[in-house]
C-alpha cells in the first residue's frame, strides 16, 4: 500500500514539474495528499516579518490549501492541458506572497495602516460566531477601510497615530459619513455598507489591542440617512417574457451574445453573479452534464444539465468552452470600421470576467427593455424569479435552498412571503 501511495506522489510531482516548464511558472508551490483523507493538498511558503527580541526579521512561514473535491482517485482530470489546476495555483500563490508581503511588512501597533493591513489579511470574521468570510465580504471591507484610511490621512495627519483615534475617530468618521452623504457618489445602501466596514474595524482594534481602547467606538454616533428608500422586486411574468424575447433576438450578436449566455445561465438556475463568472472549464462534467458551482464560503455544489429542456444552454455551454481556465474569460467589444461592426475580442483566457461587466450589460439591457428602473430591477431580481419560480413549480424549500446556494431557508421564506400569485386563493369556504 505505501509503495502504491509514494508511486501516485511520484507521478503527481512528475506531472507538475512538466507542466511548470511549459508554462514558464517559477513560484515555488507543491502538491501532497491528506494520508486520512487522501485529500489533495497546496503546499506553499509566504514572506512574514516578525518581532523578535525588538529586532524585525524575515521568515517563510508554511501555508496549505485543502482541496475537497480533489483526491488521489480523480486529481489526474485536474491536471489535464491548458485547464490545469496547475496555472491557477501559480497565480493564487503569487497573490499570497504579494498580500503577506504588504500586509506583514510594515508599522507596528501604534500605526494606523498597521491595524488596517492586519485587518484586511483576515480570512475568518465575527458576527454572532465565527466564520469563513466570502470573497465578496473582503472585497468590500477592502474597498471601504482603504477609501476611509486615505480620506483619514488627507485631512488628518494626526490619524496616523490609531490611539488618537479614540478621542477623534468618532468625529472623523461623522465627518466622513456627512461628505459622502451629501455629495450623492454612493447611493444610501453603500454608505451604510461603509458605515458598518468602519465600525466593524475599531472593534477589531479594541478586541486585539493590548491597550484600552474602546469598544463600539461608533456607537453614539446618530447618523442621517437619506428617505429615498429603494424597492427591490423580482421580474414579473410580463418582464420576464421581454427578456426572454430579447435572448431570442441577440444571442447571436457579438455586443450581446456572452452576457445573453450568463444571463440564460441565471435564468435555469438562479446562480449568483460571483458564481457565474467563476465558472472553471474543468468544472464542467461533459459525461455527466454536471457543472460543480463554488459558491460563498468556498462551498460547492452541483448542478445538473441532463433533462431534455436544458439541451440548448448546454450547447451553448458547450461550444463557449476554451482551453483557458475560466468559461466567461476576460474579453471587450470592439468596433471594426472595415466590417462595420461590434467583435468580441479576447484579452485573457486565465482570467475571469468580473461581475462589473454582467452588471453593466443588465443595466444596458434593463434601460432598453424599459423594465422597472434602478432600484427595483437589478441583475439579482433574476435570482429571486427563479426561486419564486421554482417552488412555484412544486419544489421544496430545502431543496431550492441547497441549489441556491443557501444555508438556510431564511431567505428563501423572505422572498416567498412577499409573493402572491394572481391565481392564488387568498379566501375560505364559509359555506354562505
Amino acid at each position: 500500500m505505501s509503495n502504491i501511495k509514494n508511486k501516485k506522489l511520484l507521478e503527481l510531482k512528475k506531472l507538475v514539474k512538466s507542466q511548470k516548464e511549459k508554462y514558464g511558472i517559477t513560484e515555488n508551490f507543491s502538491y501532497r495528499f491528506d494520508y486520512r483523507t487522501k485529500r489533495l493538498i497546496l503546499s506553499y511558503y509566504v514572506p512574514l516579518v516578525v518581532k523578535r527580541n525588538g529586532r524585525i526579521k524575515n521568515k517563510m512561514m508554511k501555508k496549505e490549501r485543502y482541496y475537497r473535491d480533489i483526491n488521489e482517485s480523480n486529481y489526474k482530470r485536474y491536471f489535464k492541458g491548458d485547464r490545469t489546476i496547475v496555472k491557477d495555483d501559480a497565480q493564487f500563490v503569487k497573490q499570497q506572497i504579494k498580500e503577506f508581503d504588504t500586509n506583514y511588512g510594515l508599522g507596528d501597533e501604534y500605526d494606523f495602516k498597521w491595524w488596517v493591513e492586519n485587518y484586511l489579511s483576515r480570512v475568518v470574521g465575527k458576527t454572532k460566531g465565527m466564520k469563513l468570510l466570502s470573497p465578496s465580504t473582503l472585497k468590500s471591507n477592502r474597498f471601504h477601510i482603504n477609501e476611509y484610511y486615505l480620506w483619514c490621512i488627507e485631512h488628518h495627519k494626526e490619524s496616523l497615530d490609531i490611539f488618537n483615534h479614540i478621542d477623534n475617530g468618532m468625529d472623523w468618521f461623522e465627518i466622513y459619513y456627512g461628505e459622502r452623504l451629501n455629495s450623492k457618489r454612493w447611493a444610501p445602501a453603500t454608505i451604510g455598507i461603509s458605515y458598518r466596514s468602519v465600525r466593524g474595524f475599531y472593534n477589531y482594534v479594541a478586541e486585539k489591542s493590548k491597550t484600552k481602547f474602546p469598544y463600539d467606538l461608533l456607537k453614539r454616533l446618530q447618523l442621517k440617512t437619506d428617505d429615498k428608500r429603494h424597492n427591490r422586486d423580482t421580474i414579473n411574468r410580463f418582464e420576464f417574457e421581454l427578456i426572454k424575447d430579447f435572448i431570442l433576438k441577440n444571442q447571436n450578436d457579438s455586443y450581446w451574445g456572452k452576457f445573453i449566455l450568463m444571463l440564460r445561465l441565471q435564468l435555469k438556475t438562479g446562480m449568483r453573479c460571483g458564481e457565474i463568472v467563476s465558472i472553471r472549464n474543468r468544472n464542467i462534467d461533459i459525461t455527466t452534464k454536471q457543472i460543480t458551482i463554488v459558491g460563498k464560503g468556498d462551498r460547492t455544489r452541483k448542478l445538473n444539465f441532463s433533462n431534455t429542456t436544458d439541451e440548448l444552454v448546454w450547447e451553448s455551454i458547450l461550444s463557449k468552452m476554451s482551453n483557458g481556465i475560466f468559461l466567461f474569460y476576460r474579453t471587450r467589444v470592439q468596433y471594426f470600421p472595415k466590417e462595420d461592426k461590434m467583435i468580441e475580442v479576447e484579452i485573457d483566457k486565465d482570467q475571469h470576467t468580473t461581475t462589473s461587466y454582467y452588471s453593466q450589460r443588465f443595466r444596458k439591457m434593463r434601460d432598453t427593455l424599459g423594465l422597472r428602473g434602478k432600484g427595483v430591477i437589478t441583475s439579482h431580481s433574476i435570482r429571486r424569479y427563479w426561486i419564486t419560480r421554482f417552488i412555484g413549480e412544486g419544489n421544496t424549500r430545502d431543496l431550492t435552498s441547497r441549489i441556491a446556494g443557501h444555508t438556510t431557508t431564511r431567505m428563501i421564506d423572505y422572498y416567498m412571503s412577499e409573493l402572491i400569485e394572481p391565481e392564488t386563493i387568498t379566501t375560505i369556504d364559509i359555506g354562505v
